[in-house]
């Protein structure tokens, strides 16, 4: 048995029979033949960021994060132009497994190019991200797994194929006099969508080909607000359409004018001439000094033997995150990174509602009551709740699939008293409203018979390909099990 692998946030502890880091392809491939061949399963994992069961692996846990692109060319591989069927109109970058999103920006800022949109944490690897469907946030802008047009996966017997779109980036002739019989090459939407979410469950990708656009800076204002004057304007999807990214930060306790304080954030792209405005230097000390790991203790223990103080501590963090008079002008990448924010020790569930009918806004009032309700229980809500709103995806278990979504994302601080309770309370409301969860946050009541169907109408376009890329069960998973989808322990509910 191996030491325990333990992920980001220590919520996930697997004791996997095998743990193995692969440094190069052919290393990859050959851990792959070795496991499929003895009937082992395979979980493929990088950095640990998601808190859920998708991390876990009980025979072979293959950490990818080493898994880069040669001394010269580090976190970026070769494009391949010459295989193209015509030039692409946006520029591309191939992007190697193990690459993490801070180590993608440098490079693409190096080379005068960004990533279209992006999160607000930098630590976790491109690919992960886009296996997961996680997303930034913007009306038009869709999960990251929607930049992606092609993709080389690797199979349980070590083959590589090369995904892509029907009609894809890549000559198929131009590809065979290239690779002959040593790599495939298919191109088939039915194939590609399923295949970039698939939470590593159909083989592991080895590389992912993404469209990026030239560097830019974007004009960021944060204010606070009340949140009755917010969700008016949310209604009518106004300020998705106003700005390239718009989120929204809540308070879930009460003013005592009966209102809640919500912190606004609002995004576009600045103008050239604009100049760079960083956020101030003492801002970022105050955030630093916030998020060092004494003061997060105190402030934790503090809310929680006091629950009175939650509402003064949550404001003067809003407070905080203000930018004041002065917008924040710099590159986009920096601009969505939210900085200190992310070394907070922190379980999350986030969930997923369409826009059309304002089933959003339904959810959040929701949520709000629950808070309220758990408070007279004594159990309370030490962080806000924060909405993003997102493009559709045709990826059939995007959890933003088909529409555009409004994503509620409410997180707690870990070892604060009853969090798993809590946690549990806002999942119920959420399913029950229908929220999908993001796979790779806290989720536990999503394995009763039925939801899966019922929740993702393009399942069996899924599983068609899952059959396919993971015929022999290899890359089946305790994931998997409990959502009834593993090739050999029960059919998909």
């Amino acid at each position: 048995m191996t030491v325990p692998w333990v992920n980001w946030s220590g919520s996930q502890v697997v004791r996997p029979k095998h743990l193995r880091r692969p440094t190069t392809l052919a290393e990859l491939q050959e851990i792959l033949r070795e496991a499929a061949g003895r009937g082992g399963r395979v979980k493929p994992v990088a950095t640990g960021l998601s808190f859920s069961d998708i991390l876990q692996g009980d025979d072979t846990l293959l950490e990818v994060t080493a898994l880069l692109g040669e001394p010269d060319s580090g976190t970026l591989l070769a494009l391949e132009p010459e295989l193209w069927r015509a030039p692409s109109p946006a520029p591309l970058v191939r992007i190697a497994a193990g690459a993490r999103i801070r180590q993608l920006n440098a490079a693409l800022a190096r080379a005068g190019l960004a990533f279209g949109n992006l999160g607000g944490y930098d630590g976790q690897t491109m690919i992960g991200a886009i296996s997961t469907s996680t997303h930034g946030s913007g009306l038009t802008l869709g999960p990251l797994a929607s930049a992606v047009r092609s993709l080389d996966l690797v199979t349980s017997d070590g083959s590589l194929m090369r995904v892509e779109p029907s009609r894809g980036l890549t000559d198929p002739a131009k590809f065979k006099r290239r690779y002959g019989s040593s790599m495939t090459l298919i191109q088939s939407d039915d194939w590609f969508f399923p295949v970039v979410v698939s939470m590593g469950c159909m083989g592991v990708i080895y590389s992912v080909t993404m469209a990026v656009s030239p560097a830019y800076r974007l004009y960021e204002r944060r204010r606070i607000r009340a949140f009755s004057e917010v969700e008016r304007e949310l209604a009518s999807l106004a300020p998705l359409k106003a700005f390239r990214n718009y989120e929204v930060v809540i308070a879930p306790y009460r003013r005592l004018d009966g209102d809640f304080d919500c912190l606004v954030t609002e995004r576009n792209v600045a103008s050239p001439e604009l100049p760079r405005m960083p956020l101030p230097r003492g801002r970022q000390a105050a955030e630093s000094l916030t998020f060092l790991a004494s003061t997060q203790h105190a402030v934790i223990e503090l809310m929680g033997n006091e629950p009175r103080m939650i509402s003064a501590v949550l404001r003067a963090g809003l407070e905080a995150l203000e930018t004041g008079p002065e917008p924040h002008i710099d590159d986009s990448f920096l601009v969505y990174n939210v900085g200190f924010v992310n070394t907070a020790h922190v379980l999350s569930g986030e969930y997923f509602f369409p826009l059309r009918g304002g089933a959003f806004l339904r959810a959040v009032r929701g949520l709000l009551d629950v808070v309220e309700q758990n408070a007279r229980a004594g159990i309370h809500q030490p962080s806000p709740l924060a909405l993003r709103f997102v493009a559709g995806s045709r990826a059939p278990l995007s959890m933003a699939r088909a529409e555009p979504h409004c994503t509620v994302e409410i997180a707690i601080f870990s070892g604060f008293p009853r969090a798993a309770e809590a946690l549990l309370s806002y999942e119920r409301l959420c399913l029950s409203l229908g929220g999908r969860p993001h796979w790779g946050q806290m989720h536990e009541l999503t394995g009763r018979a039925g939801w899966l169907a019922s929740a993702y109408p393009q399942l069996q376009k899924w599983l068609q390909a899952y059959r396919y890329f993971n015929a022999r069960g290899t890359f089946d998973n305790h994931f998997t099990d409990r959502l009834g989808l593993s090739r050999l322990r029960g059919k998909a509910s």
